[in-house]
């Protein structure tokens, strides 16, 4: 077997399935903050952008689920965007001050977690 065919092969594997659910919907939450980082945007903007941006679309439930849950933990807000006609248009969801020093952290976290994995040098 040639280690392009492994290549392929591991990405059938449960755990490699688990590892991918894992970073994209479990982690969801890292990627709408991301997303809101650019600007204000709305639930439904916020799951198209996800599949057109990274490649993966959670369920509409599971991204309105982690918007309610970002928004009682402070790390999102609400707000009303008016339309021309000045009446309310959507409820767009913009990024908190504690939602980006959130981010940071997390940041931080996978990089130090990166290096943990896949550097060459193992300290004994």
């Amino acid at each position: 077997m040639s280690s392009e065919n492994s290549i392929v092969d591991s990405k059938e594997s449960k755990a490699y399935l688990r590892l991918v659910k894992n970073l994209t919907i479990d982690l969801l939450w890292i990627w709408v903050l991301k997303l809101l980082k650019e600007g204000p945007k709305y639930a439904y903007q916020l799951k198209q952008e996800i599949q057109e941006k990274f490649g993966f679309s959670p369920a509409t439930v599971t991204n309105y689920t982690i918007l309610y849950l970002l928004e009682r933990e402070g790390l999102v807000e609400k707000t009303d965007m008016r339309n021309s006609d000045e009446r309310i248009d959507r409820k767009y969801y913009i990024i908190t001050k504690f939602g980006e020093e959130v981010m940071k952290e997390a940041e931080l976290y996978l990089k130090q977690t990166y290096e943990k994995l896949f550097s060459k040098e193992i300290d004994s």
